[in-house]
Parts: C-alpha cells; structure tokens; sequence
C-alpha cells in the first residue's frame, strides 16, 4: 500500500510541476506578446512624428503658420508619450514653433519656445553648438526688436520722430 501512495505522490507531484512549467510559459508568452505591442505603438508613435513634423514643414514652407502650429504640437503629443519631451527632437520642434510664432508677429510666444529648445539644447549639446548659438541669437533679436518697437511707439506718443 505504502508502494502505490508513493506512486500516486510522485505522478501528483510530476503533474504539478508539469502545470507549474506550462504556466511559466504561458507567462512568458503573454510577456513577450505585450512587449511587441508595446513596441508596435511606440514604432507608429515614432513615425507620426516624422509625419507630422514633415507636415508642419510643409505648411511652414507654404507660409500656412498655424497650420504648421497645428501639426508642430500632434509631433510634440506624441513624443511627450515616448517620454521624449527633453530631447533634441523636441528641441527642434520647439525651435521650429517659436519660427511660426515670430512670422505671426507673437514675439513673446515666439521666446517662450526658443527658450525651451534653448534650455534642451544646451543640455545635450553644450555652449559651443551651432543650434545653440542660433537660438540665442533669435531671442537677442526677438528682445532687440521689442525695445525697438517700444521706443517707436513712446516716439509716436510724445510726438517726436
């Protein structure tokens, strides 16, 4: 009897472990399921923004600003979901913003988006880079140019030309 009980603990316990390595399995399955969506969004997320941001390009290119305004912030939606807001992508993206701003003559939205890509922009490339120097140099036109024009209209004003 005690044969039999042995026998019926050993295929009881087989059975178990035999379950146990089929859940490890499935496990795994399903694992590697949800990683290969997760990196199918995040591969269509990746090409949205090269679409939009080549859409904006092209509106920008055909003077529509807000239109490129438009399709500059669904590139930025999508790499804020990549959680790539603080990378030379978006720093480009945010240069290119505040380049709309300036043509629709909003200076100071203009600023804040050089701004953000000024600061994104230094982190990853340091004082010395060419994007960086062209950033500055935008928001020292954009500050030039707004001093400009208040000492236009305090000339028009006080009535001295």
């Amino acid at each position: 009897m005690r044969g039999y009980l042995f026998i019926f603990v050993v295929l009881l316990l087989t059975s178990f472990l035999t379950g146990c390595q089929h859940a490890n399995k499935e496990i795994t399955t399903l694992k590697r399921i949800e990683d290969e969506q997760l990196w199918g969004r995040k591969r269509r997320a990746e090409k949205a923004v090269k679409i939009y941001e080549k859409t904006a390009d092209e509106y920008y290119k055909d003077r529509a600003y807000d239109k490129a305004i438009v399709f500059y912030n669904k590139a930025l939606v999508k790499l804020k979901y990549l959680k790539k807001l603080r990378h030379p992508d978006a720093a480009q993206i945010y240069e290119k913003m505040g380049d709309c701003y300036l043509k629709l003559k909003d200076k100071s939205i203009a600023e804040e988006f050089y701004k953000k890509a000024l600061d994104i922009y230094l982190k990853f490339y340091g004082d010395n880079d060419i994007r960086v120097k062209r950033v500055k140099e935008k928001i020292k036109d954009i500050k030039l140019s707004s001093h400009s024009d208040f000492g236009l209209y305090s000339k028009m004003l006080h009535g001295t030309t």
